[in-house]
């Protein structure tokens, strides 16, 4: 929901994974990119919902902690004065807080832009236990569109103006710790992720990195390095309060 990656990958390949100073604390997370040349053009991927985050605590229901888990897509590596287009899975012990309708047992989910101007997204909409859920974020006509898709039905949509031409794709989890604590996010994957480029390079699968014990197969092309594939990226069990 705010930007991660004002302070990385330089802070990732560091393992900041601390707190910061306004309350926002990120975990695990891995990015891709620079392209040789071109941009990125397409990113599909899915998730099985997972179970919500565990032992949160929160002190002021006017402050209320919530948890995002996203893969987005971006034109620069850090700084926030261009878009990062970033799909969400949002969670917060009071679901209504957040302007969701799902009960403390289930996610939400949105299509959402990360603009210099603040968050831009659609209404939350509930995520039913073990739900499949689809995401394709594309480069048209100078737009990025989103597409979230829950058991094979379109549930949230945008599109944005492309600030520049992207090139990278991050993921992460991050806890907004407001009046409490975040408590304890169970491990999770993201499946069958594909990016596109516009041009091919074959070097591309190796800038995948990855924050501390997550693991994943990697990325690999069956076309010469214009399409990248992995079967799953997988997140740990995360408390937010551990160097990765």
């Amino acid at each position: 929901m705010r930007y991660a990656y004002t302070a990385a990958p330089l802070a990732f390949a560091l393992h900041a994974a601390a707190y910061s100073t306004d309350s926002w604390t990120f975990g695990y997370g891995f990015w891709m990119g620079p392209p040789a040349s071109g941009q990125i053009t397409k990113a599909t991927y899915s998730i099985a919902a997972p179970s919500v985050p565990q032992n949160a605590t929160v002190k002021d229901s006017s402050d209320e902690v919530w948890t995002s888990i996203w893969i987005g897509v971006s034109a620069t590596e850090s700084g926030d004065t261009d878009s990062l287009y970033q799909p969400l899975f949002n969670w917060s012990p009071d679901q209504e807080s957040q302007g969701c309708s799902a009960t403390a047992e289930e996610w939400c989910v949105a299509a959402s832009t990360y603009t210099s101007s603040g968050q831009v997204g659609q209404a939350y909409v509930p995520v039913t236990e073990d739900a499949q859920v689809d995401f394709e974020i594309y480069v048209q006509d100078n737009k990025v569109y989103q597409i979230v898709t829950m058991n094979g039905k379109v549930v949230s949509k945008q599109n944005d103006a492309l600030t520049n031409p992207l090139q990278y794709l991050y993921a992460s989890d991050e806890c907004y710790t407001g009046s409490g604590t975040c408590g304890t996010l169970p491990s999770y994957s993201w499946n069958n992720i594909t990016i596109t480029l516009s041009e091919a390079d074959q070097n591309f699968g190796g800038t995948l990195e990855m924050i501390g014990s997550m693991s994943s197969s990697g990325f690999s092309s069956s076309d010469g390095g214009k399409t990248w594939h992995a079967d799953a990226v997988v997140f740990p069990t995360d408390d937010f309060t551990a160097d990765s």
